[in-house]
């Protein structure tokens, strides 16, 4: 933060206004479903983030090939798991989870750090994890019965949660009933909300009703951008906060939102573009050629007014843009060591970061004087400037 004492109006004025500057949020989003990663590991990453004010790390916990975090509702729990080290694995899928008291102390350190822990459960779609968890618990039928099972269907669309049926809400609920108590010391929850291309007329009715709930329990609440169109964001309540990330390189021939609808609806949003700021691991595809490739470009031809793809698509203004994110995905990374992709995951952040513009807070100072600042009114300016900055600082450090 920076504190500048702006000088304006008549020569008899000292200080008429004090403008304060805060880092626009920058942002880590790590994908622990589709990929398991340790504590030290996680840890590193917030070591990264901690060098910059107004930092966060957003933990994709949940998606179709994991649930990446103990599920007390669904028997996966530290007591139920093998062991092995510190890595804890659910004998019934084989696969390995972060149990409570681990995301626990990742989020204490993510606070020591100065670091916002920001957790998101993915939903109504990319829950196959859940649903994998909810068959061995209640059985195949429970999850996929085409006329009594929560999911949308078998095929394609299995990892679709059907939000019109009874049992499907109910389950959800249950689910976002433990997560929300135990993230309950976290200012943010995201929602998810991605891809979920189904019961159309439905969704943002449900998305508005899931925001309520999360937002009663205190949290302010983001979901991805992706369902949102022309036609239904005058629907949605802008009071949740937008991950925009694109879907389709033509957002306008599909229909979709664009940066400029949520600006002119009143959201705010956190920018992450897919072409730029999306980092997919993938063993064949990281040569150093081509890592240096991916950081260059994000230094020479991305800015925050580039929110879709690679076109050349800018903004009016920044009204409501508060900071941007690159995305670690997880699902192609078989073979790729941790340390390779995390080293490449910052670089890209420390690519995008000097290209977040600042916010700027601006206090009027009462312009009473008609004879030239004396000494004592000089201080008394000074004073008022960095009580507010102190002021700042602990509603900050309070969040």
């Amino acid at each position: 933060m920076a504190l500048i004492i702006a000088i304006s109006g008549s020569a008899s004025v000292f200080a008429k206004q004090i403008v304060i500057e805060e880092n626009s949020e920058s942002t880590i989003m790590l994908d622990v479903a589709r990929r398991y990663y340790p504590m030290s590991e996680i840890k590193q990453y917030i070591d990264a983030l901690s060098v910059n004010a107004n930092s966060s790390i957003q933990v994709h916990f949940t998606d179709d090939e994991n649930v990446g975090i103990e599920c007390t509702y669904l028997d996966q729990t530290e007591a139920n798991a093998t062991k092995e080290g510190d890595v804890y694995t659910n004998p019934a899928t084989g696969r390995k989870f972060l149990t409570y008291a681990q995301v626990r102390e990742l989020m204490n350190y993510a606070d020591e750090k100065g670091v916002i822990f920001i957790p998101e459960i993915d939903m109504p779609a990319h829950m196959t994890g859940f649903f994998d968890l909810a068959a061995i618990k209640f059985g195949e039928s429970y999850v996929r019965d085409r006329d009594t099972g929560i999911a949308w269907g078998t095929g394609d669309e299995a990892g679709n949660l059907d939000i019109v049926r009874p049992a499907a809400k109910q389950f959800l609920m249950n689910i976002y009933d433990e997560y929300t108590e135990f993230f309950k010391s976290r200012k943010y929850f995201h929602m998810g909300f991605d891809e979920y291309t189904f019961r159309i007329d439905e969704k943002i009715d449900f998305a508005n009703e899931m925001y309520e709930y999360l937002a009663d329990k205190g949290f302010t609440v983001r979901m991805w951008s992706d369902a949102v169109t022309k036609t239904n964001i005058s629907q949605l309540n802008n009071n949740i906060e937008i991950v925009y990330w694109g879907w389709w390189a033509d957002v306008e021939q599909y229909g979709y939102a664009t940066v400029p609808d949520f600006q002119q609806a009143g959201f705010k949003l956190i920018i992450t573009n897919r072409f730029y700021l999306f980092f997919v691991p993938n063993l064949q595809l990281m040569t150093d050629e081509i890592n240096a490739h991916t950081v260059r470009d994000i230094e020479e031809n991305w800015e925050l007014e580039s929110w879709n793809y690679n076109f050349p698509s800018t903004l009016e203004n920044h009204d409501g843009i508060m900071g941007g994110m690159v995305c670690i995905w997880g699902e192609n990374s078989a073979g790729v060591t941790d340390a390779a992709i995390r080293e490449q995951g910052v670089k890209m952040y420390n690519a995008m970061f000097p290209k977040l513009d600042k916010f700027r807070r601006v206090i009027e100072v009462p312009d009473e004087v008609d004879n030239p600042a004396t000494g004592d009114e000089i201080v008394c300016f000074i004073t008022i400037g960095m009580a507010s900055v102190i002021g700042l600082a602990a509603i900050k450090r309070k969040k």
